[in-house]
């Protein structure tokens, strides 16, 4: 009953997670298929794909700063925008470089939300049920990945409705 009891509570947090995968999750392969409809070359596609990981490394380094500085909930809420905004920049310009800043953004969204969320549930819980919860955490996360690739199929590259759909779970995960 006790274990029951903490992962309810971490239900909340749990959706969140789920949300944060599928917009993240899915951005970088319909980033990569729409810049090939776009004409993108292989290189700049790969960098779409770099340019992530360089904002996911940014976003590690700024997500404790600003964790402690401002807090779980501010910090998740500023990654979380990032995020949005990363994903509604796309239709606006179709260029490589520009996309490539957008996911610089999107990287440092997806780190520093995953920072502050396992910072938040590290300090909630207790040894008695960190196992457990974590485990939770774990399959919910991957699941909600499998989730964002499977929406791929359903994505159509290019498309602002696409983008949108990802601001939109980047958004909801606030919620």
């Amino acid at each position: 009953p006790a274990p029951m009891r903490a992962l309810v509570s971490f239900a909340a947090l749990f959706l969140s997670v789920a949300l944060v995968q599928l917009g993240s999750g899915a951005l970088g392969p319909l980033d990569a298929l729409s810049g090939a409809a776009a004409g993108f070359t292989t290189a700049e596609i790969g960098l779409l794909g770099s340019a992530h990981f360089a904002g996911f490394f940014l976003g590690c380094w700024l997500a404790p700063r600003m964790t402690g500085s401002a807090g779980h909930s501010r910090a998740f809420a500023v990654f979380a925008a990032a995020g949005a905004i990363g994903a509604l920049g796309h239709p606006m310009w179709v260029d490589p470089l520009f996309w490539a800043g957008l996911r610089v953004l999107s990287g440092l969204a997806v780190a520093g939300a995953y920072t502050v969320i396992e910072s938040w549930l590290q300090a909630k819980l207790v040894n008695a049920n960190r196992g457990r919860v974590l485990g939770v955490y774990r399959v919910v996360d991957l699941v909600a990945s499998i989730g964002a690739q499977a929406m791929i199929a359903v994505l159509p590259p290019m498309a602002y409705v696409s983008y949108n759909i990802v601001a939109m779970l980047c958004c909801l995960c606030l919620v």
